[in-house]
């Protein structure tokens, strides 16, 4: 018999073990294919090597229906409407390399049951059937996903078996588990997979086992066996002995969600494509497009003060955009007077009128037609009116497809004050014929109402690249004096705090700077204050990349802390309506200061704001902090340059980037000696050559208009070398 000694110290062993491994754990999927998928699988890649595809030949944009639970009473939705939009920008940038785009069908829609809300277990997904949209790709969202007692990050539903997919709430924030699910709908398996056989590393039975795709290494499933520089640590053999080399970048692999940065492998895409013309066909169904009164004479002017002229409320949302004069009906909000004549449109909040109007309860008003075909330089402007203390959000949003699919372009939300403000946006990015709308959102009691006025669709008369902010590089910041020329978002949760020697909880934050004595953090202390989820953002002047082609930005940051959450940085080209990530990290990663180098090239030519946005996590151990900021210019743009030529009197310059329409121009000097032509070959990121032009002039512009939304590169090849510069297609 053991001692009791023998006993206690196998017990803590245990413990310890459970600790040290079993907290760092991350969520399993649980998406699982149906009987007999091997055969359909193998049916599939025989027609794809039959018939051969990648990419579609022309983009569709897929329907995408939310559904958010919250408890019982309408409180606590599980994610916000900022978080559903993170999740969009993730899918349509990974999905982008096969001309695949998400929109949202309709308003997002919510299922008001405390106890899905609260923890959603697998086996009642059955019921979820009653909630779904028959053509579009419904995506249901609950605070917590189980399966029998195990929490995972979520499941979708196999062509055959439905039209959904389930994710946990804090999952779907982490960049990569959305697009996975999606994946799995799309028919792809686990890169681990053995339905049908453990498939060997020198992939001799790569076609008919794992997961049929023989550009995608065996793989011994990563659970555990990559660590925070996404590197595999594993050990194993396969079959024959052969020690695994796993891909531990492929979003379909168990590898860290934040390594799973490699998208899909060539035949995954194939399938996908191969999936959405057959088995989800429906997605892409062609519908009839309403017509609509154009609206093509500028200045084009609208106040309301005899109804609402030609702009429509929609239907399908809650409530109705109203026309008002003299004050809204309820106390300490909304505005009492119009901005412009008498009248004004509000979203009325009351719960007391029919439809209740809160909380969270939409309201749409959609525009004519607006046709920019012979227009140039043309801005949206309006007064908005945002005075309570539970204002919701106001957007703006525009569809270049008839109403089809809808783009944020502009957004504010919270107390503003007992004032009309004055909105500018910009639309010179924009051709042909658009539609906006005006999307109010309102918050979580009557004192939210909202109010828009005086709407004008005019020629730009500022310049928008004019900056009075960071002109001058290198420009350094370190918060020895403050934030500096940085400004604290009003409409956040927490500040960015200047501090030295140690933030104030324990076993997080750092210790001290690692340039001079401060450095930038934000307190996680409080439940409900500082955690959890709570967003600090900090924003930089207007920074001016006009006679910039090689800038970049650089900063130490600090992520220590058992409950860490996500520190990004975002980037705006439009003075801050609209905001895209350009680079983020989550989780944590350990008690030291680490650095990161963010290239900003494909933002030569323009003015740009930047912004850090930290999200704390779920206590208070989740301080992060930033420091030893840096912008500076002229530097080798390595990432984007294979043998450049070498001589100074060799430059390029590419303009507009980013671009949304017309012609990109490729400007060079030094490339040709005795009129000799010059190639400039066109690819999408992944290296798929999308067009190659001879050149001999020293300007050449391309027309990007059959070009989808994403990331280029060109490629200018002659006798003296080769370089590589990136561009944006917007």
């Amino acid at each position: 018999m053991k001692s009791r000694k023998q006993i206690v110290v196998f017990l803590a062993l245990v413990m310890l073990t459970t600790v040290r491994f079993g907290f760092a754990q991350e969520k399993d999927c649980g998406a699982e294919p149906p009987k007999n998928y091997d055969t359909f699988m193998l049916k599939r890649l025989k027609s794809i090597t039959d018939n051969g595809t990648k990419a579609l030949a022309t983009p569709v944009s897929l329907p995408i229906q939310h559904h958010v639970s919250r408890n019982s009473s309408g409180g606590s939705p599980a994610v916000s409407s900022a978080q559903i939009q993170n999740v969009m920008d993730e899918l349509n940038a990974t999905y982008a390399p096969m001309n695949i785009s998400f929109h949202e069908y309709a308003p997002t829609k919510y299922i008001d049951n405390t106890s899905w809300n609260n923890s959603f277990n697998k086996s009642n997904d059955s019921q979820l059937v009653q909630y779904e949209v028959a053509e579009a790709i419904n995506i249901f969202y609950f605070s917590e996903v189980t399966s029998g007692s195990s929490t995972i990050c979520g499941f979708a539903k196999f062509p055959g078996t439905g039209n959904r997919a389930v994710l946990d709430a804090s999952c779907s924030q982490n960049g990569s588990t959305s697009s996975h699910e999606l994946g799995h709908y799309f028919s792809i398996l686990h890169t681990h997979s053995t339905s049908n056989g453990r498939e060997l590393v020198k992939r001799t039975n790569c076609s008919s086992t794992g997961d049929f795709f023989c550009d995608t290494p065996a793989d011994p499933r990563l659970s555990g066996l990559v660590n925070s520089s996404c590197n595999y640590t594993g050990t194993a053999t396969d079959a024959n002995g052969d020690q695994y080399q796993p891909d531990v970048n492929n979003v379909m692999s168990y590898t860290r969600k934040s390594c799973r940065t490699g998208g899909f492998s060539s035949q995954q895409q194939n399938a996908i494509v191969a999936s959405l013309e057959s088995d989800r066909s429906y997605l892409t169904s062609p519908t009839n497009p309403p017509t609509c009164t154009t609206i093509s004479n500028f200045p084009y002017s609208e106040s309301f003060e005899s109804g609402l002229g030609d702009w429509a409320n929609a239907t399908g949302d809650d409530i109705e955009w109203t026309r008002d004069s003299n004050g809204t009906p309820s106390s300490g909000t909304g505005p009492s007077t119009a901005q412009n004549g008498s009248f004004y449109l509000y979203t009325e909040a009351s719960t007391n009128v029919t439809p209740a109007g809160s909380p969270n309860k939409t309201a749409i008003l959609n525009s004519p037609c607006i046709d920019l075909s012979q227009a140039s330089n043309m801005s949206l402007e309006f007064g908005y009116h945002m005075l309570g203390n539970d204002i919701g959000t106001l957007e703006v949003l525009i569809s270049t497809n008839d109403g089809t699919s809808y783009t944020s372009l502009w957004s504010q939300n919270g107390d503003k004050g007992d004032t009309w403000s004055q909105a500018t946006v910009d639309l010179s990015g924009y051709s042909g014929v658009i539609k906006l709308q005006f999307k109010g959102t309102t918050g979580a009691s009557w004192r939210s109402d909202m109010a828009i006025d005086n709407i004008k669709i005019k020629e730009t008369t500022t310049n928008p690249s004019s900056c009075n902010g960071i002109t001058s590089f290198p420009y350094t910041e370190s918060f020895e004096s403050g934030i500096g020329e940085w400004t604290q978002e009003t409409g956040d949760d927490i500040n960015w705090t200047v501090d030295s020697n140690g933030t104030p909880s324990s076993s997080t934050g750092p210790s001290s700077a690692t340039n001079g004595s401060n450095y930038i953090f934000t307190e996680a202390s409080g439940s409900g204050n500082g955690y959890p989820n709570k967003v600090a953002l900090l924003t930089s002047p207007c920074i001016d990349l006009t006679h910039e082609s090689n800038a970049e930005l650089s900063f130490d940051y600090h992520m220590y802390g058992s409950n860490m959450g996500t520190l990004e940085v975002r980037l705006s080209t439009n003075d801050g309506v609209n905001w895209t990530t350009a680079w983020s990290k989550n989780g944590n990663q350990g008690n030291s200061w680490s650095s990161q180098t963010i290239n900003l090239s494909a933002y030569s030519g323009s003015t740009i704001k930047l912004q850090l946005k930290g999200t704390t996590g779920s206590n208070y151990r989740s301080d992060m902090a930033i420091d030893n900021l840096k912008i500076t210019s002229g530097a080798a743009d390595s990432d984007l340059i294979d043998n450049e030529i070498g001589t100074t009197n060799q430059k390029i310059m590419i303009y507009p980037n980013p671009i949304s329409s017309g012609s990109l121009s490729i400007q060079r000097s030094g490339f040709s000696k005795n009129g000799e032509k010059t190639q400039i070959t066109i690819t999408d990121f992944l290296g798929k050559t999308i067009d190659i032009v001879d050149s001999n002039n020293e300007t050449t512009a391309y027309d990007v208009s059959n070009l989808s939304n994403g990331i280029y590169f060109i490629i200018i090849n002659n006798k003296e070398g080769q370089v590589t510069r990136k561009f944006i297609k917007r």
